[in-house]
């Protein structure tokens, strides 16, 4: 019973002493990077800023469907009236005031209105998938240095597992010179001691990349400086075949549909350009008033109403030129399309084969430490029991240290694998 109670009594202080650090110490999971990321990265608040621009920009075409009123005023005066003596008939007062409102009206414009308007809402639908773009790679960014931030603990903590093994190493190679004075065991003490000064360098190193990897991460995301990452889930790798996955980033990548609405710009652009070479009708209608000293015959109140007529008859062939430069601009945005569309098809190629070759890699990595480790086990009990000399323990060391590297960059590679297909699909964060 005495046992148990010291036992509760020794956890409960150890869990005392350990809640302040544990207070201390902010966690962050890797969605949380994801969302303070997308919430103050200046790439996609440029891109925000361009939808905003976007939106307006619709508001304004808007506008040109919508009547116009204008009003003027003017004041003149003259140095004498004419005629100069003045009579019946003054055309020219010494002072006149003028005022009017007009409305207009556009009645036909040759399509370029409306086109317009149709214009800006394409333009509002590419800065949305630029948006998208810049929250993918600002996402993809993200994962990249918290995967960093995690191989770097990982790799501090193989650091040190490897220097515990080399001390204990040393501890024997120490007994065993101690024990029995010969240039060979004095060799092997010199050799581990070498060995423990190796393992606290790769120690420091780890530590230092360690501290990179955490800048790296704050600097993308703001983190504050004592943050803590964890562990996130483990991704699945896509199940479907190579020519799904770029299919489907077709119908998902945000630049390729932003290409398809660009064309349609370009299409609409050669109606606008064609519209400003077309007859223009539009409705007019205003007040205008007039007051001049002394009076003369044109001092009244007019309203009137009527159409207004433009039509161009020679340009000099502007039109042709205009309008070949547009149509031409969107042969260019079609090329451009096509383009894209085999970059993306590449994209997902390469993504698809790095993921295979990754996988592949992890899997012989672990094979690798299984057998790194076990031979190291064994190879320990036989050195400790003065079976084995110290090269052998310091290969199998070293083969077990190499081994567990590479197990965490396959993992890590692994997984940012699986962010990169994803990426080049067009379907990374499309849930955030």
């Amino acid at each position: 019973m005495s046992i148990s109670i010291q036992a509760l009594t020794t956890v409960f202080f150890f869990l005392m002493s350990a809640s302040p650090v544990l207070a201390e110490e902010k966690i962050f999971t890797i969605d949380d990077a994801y969302r303070a990321a997308l919430g103050g990265n200046e790439t996609v608040k440029i891109a925000e800023e361009v939808v905003s621009q976007a939106e307006y920009g619709v508001d304004q075409a808007g506008t040109f469907l919508y009547p116009r009123l204008n009003g003027r005023a003017s004041y003149t005066a003259f140095d004498e009236t004419l005629p100069p003596g003045g009579g019946p008939f003054i055309f020219q007062p010494h002072d006149s005031y003028q005022a009017a409102l007009v409305l207009t009206q556009p009645l036909y414009t040759g399509g370029r209105t409306l086109a317009a308007l149709r214009t800006a809402q394409k333009l509002r639908e590419t800065s949305i998938t630029s948006l998208s773009v810049a929250r993918q790679d600002t996402m993809l960014r993200v994962a990249e240095a918290y995967y960093g931030v995690l191989r770097a603990q990982k790799a501090v903590d193989i650091s040190k597992r490897s220097l515990e093994r080399t001390e204990r190493h040393k501890h024997v190679t120490e007994r065993e010179a101690a024990t029995r004075r010969t240039k060979a065991n004095q060799s092997a003490l010199l050799r581990a001691n070498s060995l423990i000064a190796q393992a606290r360098i790769a120690l420091v190193r780890a530590q230092d990349g360690l501290k990179v990897a955490r800048d790296k991460l704050s600097l993308l995301t703001k983190l504050p400086p004592d943050f803590h990452v964890v562990e996130p889930a483990q991704l699945e790798q896509p199940s479907e075949r190579l020519e799904t996955l770029q299919k489907m980033a077709l119908s998902h990548r945000d630049d390729y549909t932003g290409s398809q609405v660009n064309k349609s710009i370009a299409e609409e652009n050669v109606t606008i350009v064609q519209g400003g070479h077309y007859p223009q009708l539009s409705a007019e209608a205003g007040v205008q008033y007039q007051d001049s000293r002394p009076a003369t015959a044109l001092d009244a109140t007019v309203y009137y109403a009527g159409l207004r007529l433009q039509v161009p008859i020679f340009e000099g062939g502007l039109m042709k030129f205009e309008v070949s430069e547009a149509r031409s601009k969107v042969r260019q945005a079609e090329l451009a399309s096509g383009l894209l569309r085999a970059t993306i098809e590449s994209d997902v190629h390469e993504a698809y084969v790095n993921l295979q070759t990754v996988a592949s890699v992890l899997d012989t990595a672990k094979l690798q430490m299984d057998y790194a480790k076990r031979n190291f086990d064994a190879v320990d009990g036989l050195f400790t029991e003065g079976l084995l000399a110290s090269l052998s323990l310091i290969d199998a060391e070293q083969a077990l240290t190499f081994a567990e590297r590479e197990v965490i960059n396959a993992t890590y590679d692994r997984e940012i694998a699986i962010l990169r297909l994803k990426r080049s699909m067009g379907t990374l964060g499309k849930n955030i």
